[in-house]
């Protein structure tokens, strides 16, 4: 349901293919999906990006705040940066229970990092209804 839901905002919205990787709350891959054309390299980086919304967890996006920091304030932990296992820029998202529990997380990767962000909320508002 969630790479469906995914690949069709890409398809609909008409960026570039992307790779969809989905882990469980201890990072270990679940689902992974490329589409057709998508960059080879961002197969990896999707699912990294999935391991890092795992493993902090917290959203990429908000993982680059924390590293690089927001509206020219410093980062908190700019030494995150330095992680080969830590992603800190927009696509991946972690999957929690209403109630805050985390269940695993998705990385997509292969367009912009909006885009991809975009793509995973996609792909999480589909399950919505059972978290």
């Amino acid at each position: 349901i969630m790479a469906n839901a995914c690949e069709n905002h890409q398809k609909n919205n008409g960026y570039r293919p992307v790779n969809i990787a989905i882990v469980d709350r201890g990072g270990d891959l679940v689902l992974f999906r490329r589409q057709n054309n998508s960059f080879l390299l961002s197969i990896d980086i999707a699912i990294s990006k999935a391991n890092s919304s795992a493993g902090i967890p917290y959203s990429t996006r908000k993982i680059q705040e924390i590293v690089y920091g927001k509206d020219g304030k410093k980062g908190r932990v700019p030494g995150l940066a330095h992680s080969k296992s830590i992603v800190a820029f927009p696509g991946g998202l972690p999957i929690k229970t209403k109630s805050g529990f985390l269940l695993g997380a998705i990385g997509v990767s292969g367009a912009t990092g909006d885009q991809d962000e975009q793509c995973a909320e996609a792909a999480i508002s589909a399950i919505s209804d059972h978290l």
